[in-house]
Parts: C-alpha cells; sequence; structure tokens
C-alpha cells in the first residue's frame, strides 16, 4: 500500500512516495525530542494510526476500512494494542462483580453496566 493511501492523501496531490527525508529531518528528530528510542518508519504510523483511532473510541469497522484491510480481524490482531486503561475496566468491572456481597452478576449484566 502507498504511503498516500495509508495516510489518506488525495491522489492529485500525492507523489509516488514519501521521500526518506521526512523522516529524517521531521519526525525522527520530533522522536528524539519525545524520548522516544524505538526507531520510527511509515510503518510505525500505521500502527499508531490505529491504536489512536481505537482509543479514540472509533468503532473497529471505521478502522478497518481507514486501513483498507480485507477484513477486521487483522485490524484486531496485527495493528492494535490493547489499551491499558481500557484493559483496566475491564478487569476492575470483573472485580467488582465477584466481590459484590450479592454474589457475582452474569456475563451480560457485567456487559450491560460496561
Amino acid at each position: 500500500m502507498s504511503r498516500c493511501r495509508l495516510l489518506q492523501v488525495p491522489q492529485r496531490k500525492c507523489r509516488a512516495h514519501w521521500p526518506d527525508s521526512a523522516l529524517r529531518k521531521a519526525v525522527r528528530p520530533a522522536a528524539q525530542r519525545a524520548e522516544l528510542s524505538k526507531h520510527i518508519g511509515w510503518h510505525t504510523f500505521r500502527h499508531s494510526f490505529a491504536t489512536l483511532l481505537k482509543s479514540n473510541g472509533e468503532d473497529v469497522k471505521v478502522v478497518q476500512e481507514s486501513l483498507r484491510h480485507a477484513n477486521s480481524r487483522i485490524t484486531l490482531d496485527v495493528y492494535t494494542q490493547g489499551l491499558m486503561q481500557t484493559k483496566r475496566r475491564a478487569q476492575g468491572r470483573v472485580v467488582k462483580s465477584l466481590l459484590d456481597p450479592r454474589g457475582p452478576k452474569s456475563a451480560v449484566t457485567i456487559v450491560a453496566n460496561a
């Protein structure tokens, strides 16, 4: 997939590819200022884009279509990381249910109250 399609740049404004000089001159220095030690490449943006969409509450189908995946399983398995805040909320609901003096709630009730 071209970088233009990945970042959804209109075709008329798109070059054949984005120059690596953009990484050297802008992106990598910004990563260093942010104290990121990981090597930053164009593919990093793809993962970040998908994870940010998901963390901002976008539907998986929206993320899938934005990345132009054939199905949402690819999006979920490869591109979006489990978000720590979401994991903690889910775990907290289970713990709260289990510690409830009236006994654990059914899974249906837990999901409904999410």
